[in-house]
């Protein structure tokens, strides 16, 4: 990396590291980012520095948005709603997958109960290998009610050499809810009117592509991403046009296409490989950084398809649910905050469209790209 770009990083840590306090009911990062600024993995390239950039993005816009809410005037409420809306989002992604992996309709809940209770008290090695044991310990960790004080008691180690080697997977189907639970929810009424009916009806039918490529736990085609973000695109170059700045319908249309938007950028799987550069150089590296990268990068547990891969969730498992049993009883006792389904709305609201439009850029049409 040339000096230019080493100083541009020590400059953005410079400036995280001296901001104010952590805005309170966002997930945790205590004591700054958990090393990613210092001696973290994901630096010292200019590629991984781009990418682990555009990870930060990837869950809740990363580190630099949750710790500058304030700033942006996402008020604390505000993102405490968001963090909730996605942890449930992801709660009822994990239900409806459960349900379509039971093949009889009339068992489904009934064994699908059973299997959550087997997978979270008493998996057996092939759950553990798939990840879902795994994947289930850190469902009840990653809870924002308690995820700060988890990753305080998360000091074992790990070594960078074993996550180098977890087949980690981009968490998709909490985005892909979350779409379908704006879509299917009540439209402003000036996206109501015969002009915008072509674009919802497009939304609608992209929603269910996307849902159903991600049924079996797959990442959404990119090429039906883009289809979303160009009838996004048309749909904000619409109200532009046919509503008026600064009226009621215009300011719902665009509080709704922006919630839009931003979740559409998430739906882009972030290099996995390139942002994990130089992790193997970290041995010390303990849970807490693991869950904190997890976190960042939106990432859960993969199929683990190799002896090493197996034999490190065999020995990653046990300490997550020692870390899971001794933040239970505080889980128990607190509060979930209430959720109302404008979450990725009110999260988005205060972004700048340029700051959006940069996230998740207008596609080319298939003519105008060079061959």
């Amino acid at each position: 990396m040339n000096r230019l770009s080493r100083l541009a990083v020590a400059l953005v840590c410079a400036l995280w590291a001296v901001q104010g306090g952590m805005a309170r009911g966002q997930w945790g990062f205590p004591g700054g980012f958990g090393g990613f600024c210092w001696g973290g993995w994901g630096v010292g390239t200019a590629e991984g520095d781009i990418a682990r950039g555009m990870g930060l993005y990837a869950q809740s816009l990363g580190f630099y948005e949750r710790q500058t809410a304030e700033a942006r005037s996402i008020d604390t409420d505000t993102v405490m709603r968001w963090n909730q809306f996605v942890h449930e989002s992801q709660m009822n992604s994990n239900r409806l997958r459960e349900q379509r992996q039971v093949n009889a309709r009339e068992r489904n809940t009934r064994l699908t109960g059973e299997r959550q209770k087997r997978l979270r008290d008493n998996p057996d090695p092939s759950d553990i290998h798939r990840g879902d044991a795994l994947n289930t310990a850190l469902d009840e960790i990653d809870d924002p009610r308690v995820y700060a004080k988890a990753l305080q008691g998360a000091k074992v180690k790990v070594g960078g050499e074993n996550i180098r080697q977890i087949p980690f997977r981009y968490a998709s189907a909490a985005i892909t809810f979350s779409i379908r639970q704006l879509t299917k929810g009540p439209l402003p009424a000036s996206l109501l009117t015969p002009e915008f009916e072509a674009d919802r009806e497009a939304l609608k039918a992209l929603d269910q592509q996307i849902t159903e490529q991600i049924a079996d736990g797959k990442d959404p085609d990119p090429a039906t991403v883009e289809k979303l973000i160009a009838v996004i695109y048309a749909a904000e170059e619409k109200a532009a046009r046919l509503l008026p700045r600064n009226s009621r319908g215009r300011n719902e249309a665009d509080r709704f296409l922006k919630g839009l938007h931003g979740l559409a950028a998430m739906l882009k799987t972030p290099a996995i490989d390139v942002i994990l550069s130089g992790v193997e150089n970290r041995p010390d590296a303990t849970l807490g950084e693991l869950l904190n990268f997890m976190t960042a990068f939106n990432l859960r547990f993969g199929v683990a398809s190799t002896p090493q891969q197996r034999q490190i969730y065999s020995t990653l498992y046990p300490k997550l649910v020692q870390l899971r049993n001794e933040i239970a009883p505080a889980l128990a006792t607190s509060a979930a905050p209430k959720t109302s389904g404008t979450e990725a709305e009110d999260f988005f609201a205060v972004m700048s469209d340029n700051d959006l439009h940069k996230k998740a850029p207008k596609p080319t049409p298939a003519g105008d790209r060079p061959q």
